[in-house]
């Protein structure tokens, strides 16, 4: 007689401290693009753009990426404007309404630009001026010009309506304001040159005046000597050149720029600066601590920041950490400041004293941090990446928390520049964390984060995400309906008050990419935004997609491909890849010469989950036999996966065998939408679907993960997936041996 094994709920997640066969019941081997959530296996998270005319993809992608206002055509639809001077280099676009020109080449000089549409009659840009010149565009409409540089971080300014407060983005030249509808300079006197490796920190504190509030932002430039700025009206940014001494002309004597901006027991603090004094020239006191006078750090009289002697008492000053080892993260613990230096962590106490008002005290001399932007805060600790893996500090200890999976930082923290690129944010409405992590191995600098790690703080559980995003932030502007200012019936409303991303005012997680376009996460969409851009197709299924960060064996969803077959607009897979730049498609795809720009390409996820090595006899040391194994899934309209299935922990797929064979017992595809033949079903919110095995050994491993054919399916990869338990039917076998 057979024997049924219940494995619900799901507690354990992603475990690979141990050998598959030693895992909980529970836990997975492999878990990607999916995740434990309230004892449920889930699909990862979805994202949508940002600006409007979110259902209008062509000019959705124009309006979810940083630009730069160039000026209006005239009644003709003639403009000639100048450029903001940067690098410039292929894939960069224009657009005049939705027309849209690409920069095909780097070549210095003059360019002719490829038109999607080909309204213009003349559409040229020198870079050497650098100057645009189009005429007989579209007449009196808006001109933009897209950087495509990396998104290298986010800020909220704290003015403003309660959780509407305005998001900025930054990338490696310029600031850029969320207007309501999209992505703009602002600032424009300001220009950055930092590297696609220095993110911005972005703080808010005291103005001049006690009532006015300061955003500050830094992104610590130690080569480029780049200034910290701080705006009070949201608009016009100012050099922030703290002077810590009368001594010496304007440009002496000041804090150039600095790792860290806090504000604590109301000063505002400088972690890790970069200073220019009269003798010394630039230097860089990476353990420095240097603090402003008790009050606004931007006195209109400019003395917040003098040292006191015997002729000047400011109040402000500076202590160094007793250590050699650089600050590299700071964050709160409720009324207290950890500081995270390279391989040690400490507190920045505070005295009351006002002659001396801090002083360090350490906390830990073995963990620290490698990852200015991976500690995330909660209530009573704080998590951060280090080289030696993911801790928590409560403010007493630092411990490890990540030995479920305690090779994964060690992995893809392994090459030059990749602990730099490590971002991290807490996701409250999912219960989870997010860090980005660096692709395992990089052939040059250029290299982006192409995993997102997850963790489930409510369970401690882990989980992995195949994704390219190089920054998070959070966003509260939205264009969707309040509960307050909503007065439809509800029978006529057609809010989704369940989505996240269409209700106003909800705090909510964006993420910017390589390419310069920001977009929003969210949990109940099942398809990822389309924010890759394609600049160029040729004729044998080359396509340029500007640091792409894309694998042989990927898979992507094209669209707005203009100039090209309609089904051009499919699910290919990425057959090779050329370089940094580069991808050759599968030969299903209709390449031609006549793309005409526009187009934008999605990853398409590949859920994979790989079980432990079952076997429900092992206490009585016996062989077993798998009949079969019963599925409780959320119910979807066409959605499906398949089932790998291995055993005795050897690498031979039996269903692969027997659909080879001829003797296998049916698919192997576990459907989740409902059965005509069992009408109940259609009533119901999830169900149990069972596939049948012939497997026998010491242990039984199954695999959940798309298949070829079925990632090629928008139908399948683009619904839920929701795994709420399993049922082993199982007959004991021969004594292992």
């Amino acid at each position: 007689m057979a024997d049924r094994f219940l494995i619900a709920p799901f507690k354990s997640g992603l475990v690979k401290n141990i050998s598959p066969f030693l895992i909980p019941e529970d836990a997975f081997e492999e878990l990607n693009n999916a995740y434990v959530f309230r004892g449920k296996v889930k699909k990862r998270f979805g994202s949508t753009y940002t600006g409007t005319d979110v259902l209008n993809e062509a000019t959705a992608q124009l309006n979810s990426r940083l630009r730069v206002f160039l000026g209006n055509t005239d009644v003709n639809g003639d403009i000639t404007v100048a450029v903001p001077a940067m690098t410039f280099k292929k894939g960069q676009i224009f657009s005049i309404g939705t027309e849209i020109f690409t920069i095909l080449d780097e070549t210095a000089g003059a360019h002719n630009l490829l038109s999607s549409t080909d309204v213009a009659a003349t559409k040229t840009f020198d870079s050497s001026v650098p100057e645009l010149v189009v005429t007989e565009a579209a007449h009196s409409t808006a001109v933009y010009f897209y950087p495509s540089e990396p998104v290298m971080g986010f800020g909220m300014y704290q003015v403003g309506n309660i959780n509407s407060h305005v998001a900025y983005a930054y990338d490696t030249y310029f600031i850029y304001i969320y207007s309501g509808t999209s992505w703009l300079r602002t600032g424009t006197t300001v220009t950055f040159t930092g590297t696609n490796t220095q993110y911005f920190w972005t703080t808010n504190w005291d103005g001049i005046t006690p009532e006015a509030t300061a955003m500050f932002i830094t992104n610590y430039n130690t080569v480029g000597h780049d200034n910290m700025y701080y705006t009070t009206d949201g608009t016009t940014f100012t050099k922030f050149r703290p002077k810590f001494l009368v001594a010496g002309t304007a440009d002496q004597n000041i804090v150039v720029t600095a790792r860290i901006i806090m504000p604590f027991k109301n000063r505002l603090i400088l972690l890790n600066t970069h200073e220019v004094d009269a003798a010394a020239g630039y230097t860089t006191y990476t353990n420095r601590c240097r603090y402003s006078w008790n009050g606004s750090p931007i006195d209109a009289s400019g003395y917040g920041w003098l040292e006191p002697d015997e002729d000047n008492y400011g109040g402000a000053g500076y202590i160094d950490a007793p250590t050699e080892e650089a600050i590299i993260s700071a964050e709160f613990i409720r009324d207290r400041l950890i500081v995270y230096f390279e391989t040690s962590t400490w507190e920045l106490a505070y005295t009351g004293n006002e002659v001396l008002p801090f002083t360090w005290q350490k906390l830990n001399t073995e963990l620290g941090s490698e990852s200015t932007f991976s500690s995330v805060p909660f209530d009573k600790f704080v998590l951060n990446i280090g080289t030696t893996g993911i801790h928590a500090c409560n403010g007493l200890n630092v411990e490890r928390i990540d030995n479920k999976i305690p090779d994964e930082i060690y992995k893809n923290l392994n090459v030059n520049d990749a602990v730099v690129r490590v971002h991290g944010i807490r996701d409250y409405s999912s219960e989870l964390v997010y860090w980005t992590l660096p692709r395992q191995i990089a052939d040059d600098d250029n290299y982006y984060a192409d995993k997102v790690l997850v963790y489930n703080y409510a369970n401690s559980t882990w989980a992995l995400n195949d994704d390219s995003i190089t920054a998070f932030g959070y966003f509260e502007q939205t264009d969707g309906d309040t509960w307050v200012g909503d007065f439809q019936a509800w029978e006529d409303d057609g809010n989704d008050w369940e989505g996240e991303s269409s209700s106003a005012n909800y705090k909510t997680v964006i993420a910017g990419n390589q390419q310069g376009f920001v977009f929003r996460l969210d949990k109940g969409d099942n398809s990822n935004a389309s924010v890759l851009y394609v600049s160029k197709v040729d004729a044998d299924n080359n396509l340029t997609i500007l640091n792409h960060n894309l694998k042989a064996g990927d898979y992507i969803k094209l669209s707005n491909m203009t100039g090209l077959a309609a089904s051009a607009n499919d699910i290919y897979e990425v057959y090779s890849v050329t370089d940094d730049n580069i991808i050759v498609l599968d030969d299903t795809f209709p390449g031609t010469a006549a793309y005409t720009g526009g187009g934008t390409a999605a990853r398409v996820s590949r859920i994979s989950i790989k079980s432990k090595q079952w076997n429900p006899y092992l206490n009585n040391t016996s062989d077993f036999y798998l009949e079969n194994i019963s599925f409780l899934v959320a119910r979807t309209v066409s959605g499906e996966i398949e089932i790998q299935y291995y055993p005795s922990s050897s690498n031979v797929d039996l269903s692969e065998d027997g659909r080879v064979s001829g003797s296998n017992w049916g698919t192997y595809k576990l459907e989740t939408y409902p059965f005509d033949l069992v009408p109940l079903e259609a009533s119901q919110d999830r169900f149990w679907h069972t596939i049948y095995f012939q497997g026998y050994g010491s242990c039984v491993q199954i695999q959940l993960k798309f298949s070829d054919e079925q990632m090629l399916d928008e139908s399948i990869v683009e619904s839920n997936f929701e795994l709420q338990g399993l049922i082993l039917q199982t007959r004991k076998g021969n004594n292992i041996g």
